[in-house]
């Protein structure tokens, strides 16, 4: 008896094994089962040539093909729930689109995983699941993830504050009134080829120039480009560090622009800024300067300057908004430096203003806008849907065979 009980246990594990091994030498037996659905060892193969022939393997390719079959069948199972699906045609054009994507053909894709041995069938699955998936999360998700004013408004803050470079700039300003304008136009002229020639821009702030930067070796401070107007654009961007601007003609007189510096701080991008301003005109009063710095001290909101300037010279009043580039030159640049809200004063010989900036406002493009529109959705597109997905696995009841 016990003989027969144990040739019975040993013809048990004889054939435990033979299962095992046929079961491994089937490529069709189940590798993986995701709630109802299974996934084969030759799913998993297809998979792994198909990832090599796009180029998205590396790593882990055999887990990385796992991973993609389970979640490829936890997306169909929530598609067949919406009742969603792709016809033929739709795949077609699917798969031409990500194609043109990778800067190929549709038949260009193909040749590269039928090179590998992948099956039609496999190669069509990958795709379908990928379209099935886009048009589920876009119909479910859509609403949720159109961005909203402020989102926008934060996407363009952010991409307007890009720029190509910031430049340190120094000036030399010559007031008409010293010279007389035709004699103050040569001066500048010649000053300008002397800078150019070696002379010492720090010094000749010291001797001539009459604004009130000249205390601080005539230095405006660091400027974003945008900022300036086309007069001082032209003039300053194609410099490099240490070298003089040809003179920039102003209301009250000539001003000679250097840039000290100048530091790249990432890509371009087209923007326009317009700004909202306000003017005190202190020219021709005793101890203007003075004066101004006094109300200076109490301003508060643009709306002070406003209703004071009356009691001003010409050039006082509330301005804008306007583009950088209709700004009086001085003022403009004056402007550059300010942040919304604050105040400088500015002098050139006789000529005494009270600046103050009320708002600048930096717009972009319409294609612009619609590229960043379109990245917010994605951003938060991609958010929702990856958020879903992750449902669905934690829900899921999923086993290794």
């Amino acid at each position: 008896m016990g003989k027969i009980l144990q040739l019975a246990l040993t013809m048990m594990l004889v054939l435990s094994s033979w299962t095992g091994v046929a079961q491994a030498a089937n490529p069709y037996s189940a590798a993986y089962s995701v709630n109802d659905s299974i996934i084969t060892h030759y799913d998993i193969t297809e998979r792994v040539k198909l990832l090599q022939a796009l180029g998205g393997a590396s790593g882990r390719v055999e887990q990385a093909a796992i991973d993609q079959l389970i979640e490829d069948r936890l997306k169909l199972r929530a598609a067949e729930s919406f009742g969603m699906g792709v016809s033929s045609e739709a795949l077609a054009n699917g798969i031409a689109s990500i194609a043109a994507q990778r800067n190929t053909t549709a038949e260009g894709l193909w040749a590269k995983a039928r090179a590998r041995g992948v099956s039609r069938q496999a190669f069509d699955d990958y795709f379908e699941v990928q379209l099935i998936w886009r048009s589920l999360v876009q119909r479910r998700f859509r609403e949720a993830a159109d961005p909203t004013s402020v989102e926008l408004d934060n996407a363009i803050n952010v991409a307007a504050a890009v720029t190509q470079e910031t430049i340190l700039l120094a000036e030399i300003a010559l007031p008409f009134a010293e010279r007389g304008e035709e004699a103050t136009i040569a001066f500048a002229e010649r000053l300008a080829r002397d800078l150019n020639n070696g002379a010492s821009f720090e010094d000749a702030v010291t001797r001539f120039s009459r604004s009130r930067t000249a205390a601080n070796g005539g230095q405006i401070g660091w400027l974003a480009p945008e900022r300036l107007p086309a007069a001082i654009a032209a003039n300053v961007l194609g410099l490099g560090a240490g070298q003089v601007s040809q003179p920039v003609i102003v209301s009250t007189g000539v001003i000679i622009l250097k840039v000290v510096a100048s530091k790249v701080l990432s890509s371009p991008l087209q923007k326009k800024v317009t700004v909202d301003y306000a003017v005190l005109d202190f020219s021709g009063q005793s101890n203007a300067i003075s004066q101004a710095t006094s109300m200076q001290r109490k301003l508060d909101e643009c709306s002070v300057s406003t209703s004071t300037a009356a009691n001003y010279g010409p050039q006082s009043g509330l301005f804008g908004p306007v583009s950088v580039d209709s700004v009086p030159v001085d003022i403009a640049v004056s402007l550059a430096r300010l942040m919304p809200g604050k105040s400088e004063v500015i002098a050139n010989g006789d000529n005494v203003l009270l600046i103050q900036l009320c708002n600048r406002t930096t717009d972009l493009p319409a294609a612009v806008k619609d590229q960043l529109r379109n990245g917010v959705f994605g951003e938060k597109l991609g958010n929702l849907a990856e958020g879903y997905l992750l449902e669905l696995r934690r829900t899921a009841i999923i086993e290794k065979r």
